[in-house]
């Protein structure tokens, strides 16, 4: 199953953006003092602060190594829009095919480049942000491109299956 999506080029190259952004965060995770890690890597036991952070170090690597594994597959679909190009009309449609071996990774990227996101902008409930500062917009598009991805698959897996 491929799932194909279109982006205009100015925000194909955002995404790009983005996703690079996010690998430099999670490449050195434990060497960072980013709030933003820990939207990463949620409690497990709120109530025992000693079992949580057992918890943590027993998982903490593997789960940003997936997710640096992630996105870097997510960054790979997007390698049409790795070039400098100031004469191409921003809006110009462009189509990036994310095959079934990659659309977790892609739906894993978006989910965690928009909780950084949200971390930064002290959004703590999806429903709970300013509208009126642009830089929610952000946030909001990258919930609108996760939620497009997530019906396109379903409408791509009831097409195979019928």
């Amino acid at each position: 199953m491929t799932v194909t999506i279109t982006l205009a080029w100015v925000e194909g190259r955002n995404l790009l953006h983005l996703t690079d952004e996010f690998l430099s965060l999670v490449e050195e995770p434990r060497r960072s003092s980013d709030p933003a890690l820990a939207r990463l890597t949620p409690v497990a036991y709120p109530d025992d602060d000693a079992a949580a952070a057992e918890f943590h170090r027993g998982t903490a690597d593997e789960l940003f190594d997936r997710r640096r594994a992630d996105a870097v597959a997510m960054r790979d679909d997007l390698v049409p829009f790795d070039v400098d190009d100031d004469t191409r009309d921003p809006l110009a449609p462009q189509s990036v095919e994310v095959h079934s071996g990659h659309l977790d990774a892609w739906l894993r990227t978006l989910a965690s480049i928009r909780l950084v996101v949200a971390a930064r902008l002290g959004i703590d409930h999806a429903d709970h942000h300013e509208t009126d500062d642009p830089r929610f917009h952000v946030y909001d598009w990258l919930g609108y491109r996760l939620e497009d991805l997530i019906q396109r698959a379903d409408d791509a897996d009831d097409a195979a299956t019928a």
